[in-house]
């Protein structure tokens, strides 16, 4: 009996003391994978794959400041849009086949404020660097963000043309832009982006299909309709007048001179391979990456001739190990590697492409430049590099180490 009592003590002390460890612990040591950005000023937007995503102040980029997570279930892709005089900024996620809008004019204190049920096609797994895309549930999520209160375009049917009509006395900032003719307060995501907003329009690509909203009041998008692509798309980038779409058999060309119906204007073709794109002046780059479940065993950077944009030539390919996202200035190339950190190649002449500096130790998946700033996401942190001389890129700082702190 004694034993018994003793045992029983030693039992309920061992608890008390773990749930007061619990109680005070002022640190979440939960494994995160990274994925998409999107970048507006100071503000970086990082998804935490298929959990939500992460709002990050970075004005000092030695120190970045965590503001708020916002909890999405089955989040890849983000955008944002603001009214005139950016008063007010509305967020666009995705969750499984939903989109969901948030309302993020104060970055600290997101508010949900409409969804537009199984608008998309595929929802995605958590598969990081090459999610496998898959059926999406009917019906709503798990969650219904936004109750039926501020839900105000809620619907568990699919979507069909125009949807949701709503008065509104607010029209839209260009947020997003078209890169190449930046604008003002311009935000956009990186080349692994599904999601982007040109003028009054969200484009939205899955697997196989575009999806076009019209987002004049960004609070209320309408849904307009759907194109078929083809499949294996991956991503989107919008340039001038032009959206290139990337995906596994090549790069699509797309024309706006019609925003609310895109036109096909030409596509290149390639070895079966993951591939995002961006455009410079008439130049495409495409990183195509095989030994994946997309295929192949070709790994390179393909620079591509743009001048004749109805029939896209190559010009030059140089092999990497296994290439992901990139970003482009003046010819100078960074290139996530999945396997071997970031590449800075100055592309001046893309018949003899030049290493200027290898960032090892990254095991990049996508990155923006800002500035002189070069922002790099990889599976378990953000990293800040000075590259104001690309050839010594310095370490400003980082965020998550695989922890969310």
């Amino acid at each position: 009996m004694l034993k018994q009592n003793g045992f029983r003590i030693l039992t309920i002390l061992l608890l008390a003391v773990f749930s007061i460890g619990w109680e005070n612990s002022t640190k979440v040591t939960t494994a995160i994978s990274f994925g998409k950005i999107y970048l507006r000023d100071n503000l970086l937007m990082v998804t935490e794959l298929t959990k939500g995503v992460r709002l990050l102040d970075i004005t000092n980029p030695s120190a970045p400041k965590n503001l708020v997570f916002i909890n999405v279930e089955g989040n890849h892709d983000m955008a944002l849009a603001s009214t005139a005089g950016r008063m007010r900024t509305a967020l666009y996620l995705d969750s499984y086949a939903h989109l969901i809008v948030y309302d993020v004019s104060d970055q600290s204190h997101p508010v949900v404020i409409d969804t537009i049920y199984n608008v998309f096609q595929k929802a995605y797994d958590i598969g990081w660097g090459d999610p496998m895309p898959r059926m999406p549930e009917i019906g709503p999520p798990n969650r219904v963000y936004g109750g039926f209160d501020g839900c105000r375009g809620c619907t568990y049917e699919p979507a069909v043309n125009d949807p949701i009509v709503h008065d509104s006395r607010d029209y839209l900032f260009v947020e997003d832009g078209l890169r190449g003719a930046p604008t003002g307060g311009s935000g956009r995501g990186g080349s692994m982006a599904r999601f982007a907003v040109v003028n009054q329009y969200l484009y939205c690509v899955d697997y196989n299909q575009m999806h076009v909203f019209d987002v004049t009041d960004p609070f209320a998008p309408r849904f307009i309709g759907r194109d078929n692509i083809g499949w294996g798309i991956e991503t989107i980038f919008p340039y001038q007048n032009y959206l290139f779409i990337g995906g596994e058999n090549g790069m699509y060309i797309y024309s706006l001179s019609n925003p609310r119906r895109p036109e096909f204007i030409s596509r290149y073709d390639h070895l079966r391979a993951c591939d995002p794109v961006v455009v410079e002046d008439s130049i495409a780059y495409v990183t195509l990456r095989g030994g994946t479940r997309c295929g192949t065993v070709v790994s390179a950077l393909h620079i591509i001739d743009l001048k004749n944009i109805f029939q896209p030539q190559l010009i030059s390919s140089y092999p990497l190990p296994q290439p992901m996202g990139l970003d482009v200035r003046n010819r100078i190339a960074y290139v996530c590697d999945d396997s071997a950190g970031v590449y800075i190649l100055n592309t001046h002449d893309p018949n003899s492409i030049v290493e200027l500096s290898h960032i090892p130790g990254e095991h990049g998946y996508d990155t923006i430049l800002s500035d002189m700033l070069l922002i790099v996401v990889s599976r378990s942190n953000i990293a800040f590099y000075n590259v104001s001389n690309p050839q010594q890129p310095m370490l400003l700082g980082r965020y998550g180490d695989g922890f969310v702190l």
